[in-house]
C-alpha cells in the first residue's frame, strides 16, 4: 500500500479501497450498518509503509508532547508515566521509565497518532469523508509490543466508537465475546477471574501481518501478543456533534526551506 494517496487516482477513497481489497467500500458500509465484524486477510507487506518503527521512535524521542502521552499496559489497564513538575511544559514524559518498561517487555499504546505518518493522516481523512454525513471523526491508536510477554487489556468493549484494525507488523491473537447476561452500561471491562461467568467466547483468531479487522461498537474483545514484535494500528471513529475536523494538512517545511536557501 502506498504511504499516501495517488494524486492521479480517479477514486475518492484510494487508501480505504486498498485496505479493503478484494472487498469494497460497499461491503464495509454493509457491515457498519448491520453491526457485524469483518476480517480480511492481506499480504504481509500491505501496511508496512503506513507506520514504521522509525516513525514511532521519532515520536517517542520528541517527548511525545504533541498530544497524549504514550501509555504502558500493566495489570489489564494502561497509564502514562509523567513528571508534572517540569520546567517549560505542564507535564513531561518520563522517558527513562518508559524505556525501562519497553525493555522489560510491557506493551504500550500511543493515542492521537493520526499524524505520525502521511499515510495514516490520509486514511483518517478518507474515513471521515466516507462517513461524512454523520459528522464522523477518526483517530489512530498505535499498539506496540516487543514480544509475547507484552501485557494486554482485560476483556472489554469500546463505545460508541467503531474500529478498523490494521496489523502492520507481526501478529496478534484476538478473542471476541458475547455477554452471557445483560451487563450494566457502566461495565466496560471484565477482569480475568469473572470472564467465564459473564462472557461467552464466540470467535478466536490471529491477525497476521497485513490483515484487517472491522469491529462495531460494544464488541467485547481481548488481544494478546505472540512471539516477536508487533505494531497494530487501531482507527476508532464515531459521531461527535459540533466538533471541528482535525486539520491534518501536511506542511512541507524542508522543501520550502530548501527552496528559499537555494535562491
Amino acid at each position: 500500500m502506498d504511504q499516501e494517496p495517488d494524486k492521479n487516482s480517479q477514486t475518492q477513497f484510494p487508501l480505504l479501497e486498498a485496505i479493503l481489497q478484494p472487498m469494497t467500500t460497499d461491503d464495509l458500509k454493509t457491515h457498519f450498518d448491520e453491526g457485524r465484524c469483518l476480517v480480511l486477510e492481506g499480504t504481509a507487506n500491505k501496511f508496512l509503509a503506513l507506520v514504521t518503527p522509525e516513525d514511532i521512535e521519532r515520536r517517542l524521542n520528541d517527548g511525545a508532547n504533541a498530544s497524549t502521552f504514550p501509555q504502558v499496559i500493566k495489570d489489564g489497564s494502561r497509564g502514562a508515566s509523567t513528571d508534572g513538575n517540569c520546567a517549560w511544559a505542564p507535564a513531561s514524559l518520563n522517558k527513562l521509565q518508559l524505556l525501562q518498561d519497553i525493555q522489560d517487555g510491557y506493551s504500550f499504546m500511543m493515542a492521537n497518532s493520526s499524524q505520525v505518518s502521511r499515510g495514516l493522516a490520509a486514511i483518517c481523512d478518507e474515513i471521515e469523508s466516507f462517513f461524512g454525513d454523520g459528522g464522523v471523526h477518526a483517530d489512530v491508536h498505535l499498539y506496540v509490543s516487543m514480544n509475547d510477554q507484552g501485557n494486554s487489556y482485560n476483556a472489554h468493549r469500546d463505545r460508541p466508537q467503531h474500529k478498523i484494525l490494521l496489523q502492520a507488523y507481526g501478529d496478534a491473537n484476538w478473542q471476541l465475546f458475547e455477554p452471557k447476561d445483560e451487563l450494566p452500561d457502566n461495565v466496560q471491562a471484565i477482569p480475568p477471574e469473572s470472564q467465564d461467568e459473564h462472557l461467552k467466547l464466540v470467535s478466536e483468531f490471529t491477525l497476521t501481518q497485513g490483515d484487517m479487522l472491522y469491529m462495531p461498537p460494544g464488541t467485547f474483545h481481548r488481544v494478546t501478543s505472540v512471539p516477536g514484535p508487533r505494531i497494530s494500528v487501531s482507527i476508532p471513529f464515531y459521531q461527535i456533534q459540533d466538533a471541528s475536523r482535525m486539520d491534518r494538512t501536511y506542511i512541507p517545511f524542508a522543501r520550502l526551506f530548501n527552496e528559499e536557501t537555494s535562491d
